[in-house]
């Protein structure tokens, strides 16, 4: 089952994404998507935001091989948010948005290179 949440980017836009279970199976559309948890009920943190021009490649068949889905998982994460979003230069810039006011840790990188 489905449940909507609401992020905010750092133009101070919303985007209302729909969230289900880690694990859920995807469709082939394109999107933005947040890798997040439940802190409390009502209460999500974002931990990765990305972009993909096929749910279904990206968060099912390749899942195992994303960076940032290991990231996340080890820091707690729930749930996985997507919003349809068919244009490339529109998801680019909807996912920039979210990335730069949510801040998500698993996206992060030090100065060394790495990933925190």
């Amino acid at each position: 089952m489905a449940f909507n949440i609401s992020w905010r980017g750092a133009s101070g836009k919303s985007y209302t994404f729909e969230a289900y279970p880690n694990g859920t199976q995807f469709n082939a559309v394109s999107g933005v998507y947040i890798f997040c948890r439940q802190i409390t009920p009502g209460s999500w943190e974002a931990l990765y935001v990305g972009e993909t021009q096929s749910f279904e490649q990206r968060l099912n068949v390749g899942i195992h091989s994303h960076d940032g889905y290991g990231r996340a998982a080890r820091r707690g994460m729930t749930h996985i948010a997507v919003l349809v979003v068919a244009g490339e230069a529109e998801r680019l810039r909807i996912e920039t948005d979210l990335r730069h006011g949510l801040n998500p840790v698993a996206n992060a990188q030090n100065v060394l290179g790495g990933f925190r």
